[in-house]
């Protein structure tokens, strides 16, 4: 299936972030870097599209993404509409955990895992089929192009599904914040700031 563009963010660097704290449907606010990178985003918007005409806009309902939205639209008029799917894979009983805590508490949740695997399928939380059935739900839903406001784990699976990659290639990708991720005719390309950004 074909999608329309999109032009996906992920939130802000927040505090556990910065503690390698996992937050999954939790949430924690955007440090000083995360609300210049919201700002970032709203430059790199207005620089490449201008104004939001012509786009329907979404947004995660968690914390971190309002907060981000927030701050894109100091420089560019966003206003989103809240969507529950796509806000962050739920992680259950891991959420609010660092990856060494899991391993002390929970190891069998990290055992053969690769990559960020061990976030799925945690007690309690979501696994990868779960994520990917409402981040398809998302894409087939869109009617044109769109701005929406994410997060790192399921904005993996949405670029995934959007370019066709596998459950092995989508664990993998890159998840930067600060950046918009351009998803166009089946492709990626990344909108940065500046060039050395």
């Amino acid at each position: 299936m074909s999608y329309p563009k999109i032009l996906l963010m992920r939130h802000g660097e927040t505090e556990w972030n910065v503690l390698g704290r996992t937050q999954g449907v939790l949430n924690s606010p955007l440090t000083a870097n995360g609300r210049a990178q919201a700002e970032q985003l709203g430059r790199i918007l207005f620089r490449e599209i201008g104004s939001a005409s012509g786009f329907d806009q979404y947004v995660s309902p968690l914390g971190r993404t309002l907060e981000t939205a927030e701050g894109i639209k100091k420089h560019f008029d966003l206003a989103p509409i809240e969507d529950d799917r796509i806000q962050e894979i739920n992680l259950g009983k891991i959420g609010g955990m660092t990856r060494f805590e899991v391993e002390n508490e929970m190891p069998e949740q990290l055992e053969g895992k690769k990559g960020y695997e061990w976030y799925y399928g945690a007690p309690g939380g979501e696994t990868f089929e779960q994520v990917y059935a409402r981040s398809k739900s998302w894409l087939n839903s869109l009617k044109g192009p769109t701005i929406a406001v994410s997060h790192g784990q399921v904005g993996k699976v949405i670029r995934g599904i959007y370019c066709g990659f596998s459950k092995a290639q989508m664990l993998v990708l890159g998840e930067p914040q600060g950046v918009v991720h351009v998803l166009e005719n089946g492709q990626e390309t990344i909108w940065r700031e500046t060039a050395d950004a």
